[in-house]
């Protein structure tokens, strides 16, 4: 699980259509993860194991239908890794909603520094507040994780991340909508 969202750095997308798209679609995915937050937690647990099962075996397929020979045996134990881990988080659901809680509230606090970091990069666009505030939000909700870790794992990372891309969706609206088109 990955927030899929483009970050806005000191040179923003060509086309500020995007930016509002993307911030249209986080707001309602955020809205639908803190509606059903049990959900979206398995949801975000399962695609992120079915990820790294296809992940496995196209790496395999990479391995035994590809011409390159050097480290195959690295790129075989690597591809057996993922295919594991995520059949694991397929058939053992529990374990992997706590492994994704814990990796969720990594995310949020590395994240909430990136866009701390990079809004003070973006102080000439009026939006700049949005994106520092987003930063701080994602700063709490990584520390909530981690306060309530494991008692409230089963809902927290989708609630969580339902508010943190609420926050994102309103930064890349503001963003968008204040950057002048190219």
């Amino acid at each position: 699980m990955s927030n899929a969202y483009p970050t806005p750095g000191p040179e923003a997308p060509k086309s500020r259509g995007w930016l509002i798209f993307l911030g249209i679609l986080s707001v309602l995915v955020g809205v639908f993860s803190i509606g059903f937050p049990l959900l979206a937690t398995v949801a975000i647990e399962q695609v992120l194991g079915v990820v790294l099962v296809v992940s496995g075996v196209f790496a395999i397929g990479a391995v035994v239908f590809g011409e390159e020979k050097n480290h195959r045996a690295t790129s075989v134990i690597l591809a057996l890794i993922r295919l594991a881990a995520g059949m694991a988080m397929l058939v053992f659901v529990h374990s992997g909603v706590l492994a994704i809680a814990a990796i969720l509230a990594a995310f949020f606090v590395v994240e909430g520094m990136v866009f701390i970091i990079s809004s003070l990069t973006l102080r000439h666009n009026r939006a700049w507040f949005l994106i520092f505030l987003n930063g701080l939000v994602a700063l709490f909700l990584g520390w909530l994780i981690f306060a309530q870790f494991p008692k409230s794992a089963a809902w927290v990372p989708g609630l969580l991340y339902g508010i943190n891309s609420i926050f994102y969706g309103v930064a890349l609206l503001g963003f968008g909508i204040a950057h002048k088109k190219a």
